[in-house]
């Protein structure tokens, strides 16, 4: 059985959205099938990744990007735009999904994780995405 690499998701979802939610599960396979975090250093041990897509009014679900260092956890919940989820087929979502993603690496770095190599992680992200179709114009 493959080590699991550590790439996890949630989805922060309003609820006429149930079957987009279910969509995220793609990004993580996609993620741990692929790519394991130990290949770029021993700073992130796992990394989770919530997309939130809740109605225009809802305060409750804010962004953040939170680093552990003692459990060498990236934690990031980001919001997508509601009309953009609520117009868009598979397709374009997993195109919101994978833009939001490469936001949350452009993004994450400001945590100061020692020994984790940023660009080459997001490049291989990024032609991982690109592979799938997912970084085409939305």
């Amino acid at each position: 059985m493959k080590e699991h690499s550590g790439f996890y998701t949630s989805a922060v979802f309003w609820k006429d959205f149930r079957e987009k939610a279910l969509s995220v599960k793609k990004v993580r396979h996609l993620l741990n099938d692929n790519l394991s975090l130990d290949k770029y250093g021993s700073g992130i041990k796992s990394f989770s990744f919530v997309p939130i897509a809740t109605r225009p009014n809802n305060t409750l679900h804010e962004e953040i990007i939170k680093y552990s260092s003692d459990k060498k956890e990236m934690n990031v919940a980001l919001k997508l735009d509601f009309k953009a989820v609520s117009d868009s087929d598979e397709s374009a979502f997993l195109q919101l999904l994978a833009h939001l993603f490469l936001r949350a690496i452009d993004e994450a770095p400001q945590h100061k994780v020692r020994d984790f190599d940023w660009p080459r992680f997001r490049q291989d992200v990024a032609e991982l995405f690109q592979a799938e179709g997912w970084l085409q114009a939305a």
